[in-house]
């Protein structure tokens, strides 16, 4: 699908953020650092973060009283049937998507607060229209998958990390809530969720390094965490457990079947995931790593607890601090590809007399293409 906006620019505000770090690091004289963004130019409007939740909240605010003011004075009549409701619900939402693509081609907006508006009401308009053509008769698992038909062009065309987190979201609900149907659903729905977390993680991971392009790089992480989270969650001890008891309408939690496995999984996936983190140098793996260890710590003291809270909180914050403080002392000097010194000037260091060279005025030789790092991406690996 043809993408909404300009992707060379949206590629270039990588660039420059990676040259930016470069020339806070010293790589780049200042008159480097100039040149070599005139290499990347970015035309979007862009405005800082408060600007953009003002932006955003102002066009929520006028979208609201426009539709407010009509439907209680023009389409009151109309909106009062479920089938009324759906077609305004439809017009709008295409009014909104005119919209939308003509502030970005005439304004040049990304992610200002306002595009983003226009885009979030247009789905609601539409999401809203499905609910009212079927008058809510529907399962709720067949609402689930008809939100991702609206869902995934919307992501495809405009790239929104938010409408990623949305369809994810909506993904896992659509298999809970099939898998609930069934007399067996209650029982296997840990697995079923797990199962379909993994099968997310792949796509994702396909879905990278087949386009990995930093147009869709917010929604890939955000599918892979959100993966990440919902494996953990489906295979942890005390969600499963809890889970089944609000299931099954349960006033108190009784133990599961297979308690040792849920005991297992509970223990180890925060260890596997820190592993790979580390070895594959994925921080958003080593992030969620950290938290899911930290939740399998609150789940062993839910049901074990062996000490007062006061002394579980202040022995627990004594011990992460023992242990960040040996970290940074250990990893004073590098070690297994991991250094808690910063490297980033030395490691690019060899490339510097390269981007001098594009950079200065009386440079030669081809475009350079930044990202694709190890570590995050944004150039924060060794290779290109």
């Amino acid at each position: 699908m043809k993408k909404a906006y300009n992707e060379t620019w949206v590629e270039n505000i990588e660039s420059q953020a990676i040259v930016r770090e470069w020339y806070e690091e010293k790589v780049l004289s200042q008159e480097q650092y100039t040149e070599a963004c005139k290499l990347f130019p970015v035309e979007f409007y862009q405005p800082n973060i408060f600007i953009e939740f003002g932006l955003f909240i102002f066009t929520n605010l006028a979208i609201s009283a426009t539709f407010g003011f009509m439907a209680i004075t023009l389409l009151e009549p109309i909106v009062e049937t479920s089938l009324g409701l759906g077609i305004v619900c439809v017009v709008y939402g295409v009014s909104m998507v005119f919209l939308l693509e003509y502030f970005i081609k005439s304004r040049k907006l990304y992610r200002s607060g306002t595009d983003n508006a226009l885009l979030y009401v247009a789905i609601g308009s539409f999401l809203t229209a499905i609910f009212a053509f079927t008058d809510f008769r529907w399962s709720l698992y067949a609402y689930y998958f008809l939100s991702l038909i609206v869902f995934i062009p919307f992501l495809l065309r405009y790239g929104d990390p938010f409408v990623a987190i949305a369809i994810f979201v909506v993904w896992i609900c659509s298999w809970f809530t099939l898998t609930i149907e069934f007399s067996i659903g209650k029982l296997i729905v840990p697995f079923v969720i797990m199962a379909v977390s993994v099968i997310s993680f792949v796509f994702a991971r396909w879905w990278s390094k087949n386009d990995n392009s930093a147009y869709y790089t917010d929604a890939q992480i955000c599918i892979e965490t959100g993966s990440l989270i919902t494996f953990y969650l489906g295979g942890n001890y005390m969600v499963v457990r809890e889970g089944n008891a609000i299931l099954n309408g349960l006033n108190d939690s009784t133990q599961i079947s297979f308690a040792p496995l849920f005991y297992l999984f509970t223990l180890a996936i925060p260890f596997i995931y820190l592993y790979f983190g580390l070895k594959q140098k994925d921080r958003k793996m080593v992030m969620v790593g950290l938290a899911a260890f930290a939740f399998s710590i609150f789940t062993y003291r839910f049901y074990f607890s062996v000490m007062p809270l006061e002394w579980a909180m202040t022995f627990g914050g004594a011990a992460l601090v023992g242990f960040a403080v040996w970290g940074i002392w250990v990893l004073r000097t590098p070690k297994w590809g991991l250094t808690y010194q910063q490297t980033q000037a030395s490691k690019y260091r060899d490339f510097e007399a390269f981007l001098v060279n594009q950079a200065l005025p009386h440079g030669q030789g081809g475009k350079m293409k930044f990202g694709g790092g190890d570590f995050g991406g944004g150039g924060g690996g060794g290779n290109y």
